[in-house]
């Protein structure tokens, strides 16, 4: 899937006729396992409280625009509104908030936006959905859910370098397009297999789109179905130490195009945490059958008061990953950073009081009203 960014970003300044793009892909994250809700809706609710989720994706740093090279070769003038980086930079957001009745999850709903931008190209996602959960009789549950969103694709043409300059098919000026998108997913989870354990399955871009840059322009861009395939289990009394609990887990993710399915890309990552305070580990990505990236991660849950620990009513936590480039693309990056951070929390009414009546007639008041 990077080569396809790869080559998405190089297409943008090798722009010397019109020409059709159609390999639109979602941006990925290394925090995926607490980021579900931005591939799958049927997650909503799953954690029986609300949840906000943050994160931003720095990749590919130093991957700088060498479009001035072609000068002296083919003639093109210069530009001072070149970026020093090119990369890909995305940041999402989302808060979701569970259906709870008689102390049951019948479901839950959520919203989400995410800002990705890719050179001179900017997508940004605004999403909504909801779930509904269905409880076995062995107390584990299954999640379905849909979200629809509205997706903006714009292009700033005034950085792209055109071979003939006032070229009428290629935008000179910031464009933009607008489409809606649709996904779904399954979510299923259980406490039977060790100390928990999850698998989902959903999809994205359900039904394709296609955006146009422009009324004269034939920039055209159209999604592609993705595939998100994710699971993991949690374990406590890690090694036999009480203060110790693991969290492995693994993501597929691939797009469904014209031409069939794409080579799948695959996280597989254990993070180990160390009294609900500290977390470590780290997380392989693959693209087909070769590497593609190692990452470190770490995470903190700060002890704020009434926070963190198994069944407290808010959890906090704070996680950073740095990715090495493992592909070729490391020969102009030193890698990439992430953070993300999450906030989860009950809220619950307060109940009615009890009104107490007293009237002069009554001398003697019954005990329980006192």
């Amino acid at each position: 899937m990077n080569k396809q960014i790869v080559f998405r970003v190089a297409s943008f300044f090798g722009i010397l006729a019109p020409f059709f793009v159609s390999a639109q892909t979602d941006p990925l994250f290394t925090h995926f396992t607490f980021n579900k809700l931005l591939y799958n809706a049927a997650y909503a609710g799953a954690s029986d409280q609300f949840c906000i989720n943050a994160i931003s994706h720095q990749q590919w740093l130093g991957y700088d625009d060498e479009t001035q090279r072609l000068k002296t070769q083919s003639g093109l003038p210069t530009s001072d509104k070149l970026k020093t980086n090119i990369a890909p930079k995305t940041t999402g957001f989302a808060f979701s908030a569970p259906i709870l009745y008689k102390g049951i999850n019948y479901g839950g709903a959520f919203f989400s936006f995410v800002d990705d931008k890719i050179a001179y190209e900017k997508n940004t996602y605004l999403k909504g959905g909801f779930s509904y959960a269905y409880v076995l009789p062995d107390a584990s549950s299954i999640r379905i859910g849909i979200d629809f969103s509205s997706l903006t694709k714009g292009l700033d043409g005034s950085k792209l370098r055109a071979h003939d300059p006032g070229d009428p098919l290629i935008p000179s000026g910031d464009v933009s397009d607008t489409r809606s998108t649709m996904g779904a997913g399954i979510y299923y989870s259980t406490s039977n297999i060790k100390d928990g354990a999850y698998l989902g399955i959903s999809s994205t871009h359900i039904s394709p789109q296609t955006f146009n840059y422009g009324t004269n322009s034939t920039i055209n861009i159209t999604t592609n179905r993705h595939l998100y395939i994710v699971g993991g289990y949690h374990q406590n009394n890690f090694m036999g130490n009480p203060a110790l609990s693991l969290d492995p887990a693994f993501l597929v993710k691939t797009v469904m195009g014209k031409g069939g399915i794409i080579k799948p890309e695959i996280d597989v990552q254990g993070m180990a945490t160390w009294n609900d305070l500290f977390s470590g580990g780290a997380n392989f990505r693959f693209y087909g059958l070769g590497a593609d990236a190692l990452s470190v991660m770490f995470g903190y849950y700060p002890p704020l008061l009434g926070a963190n620990g198994a069944g407290s009513a808010q959890k906090l936590r704070v996680g950073y990953s740095y990715d090495l480039t493992l592909s070729k693309i490391l020969r102009n990056s030193a890698g990439s950073h992430e953070l993300q951070v999450n906030y989860c929390f009950m809220f619950t009414l307060p109940e009615r009081p009890v009104k107490i009546y007293r009237h002069p007639r009554w001398m003697e008041r019954p005990s329980e009203w006192d």
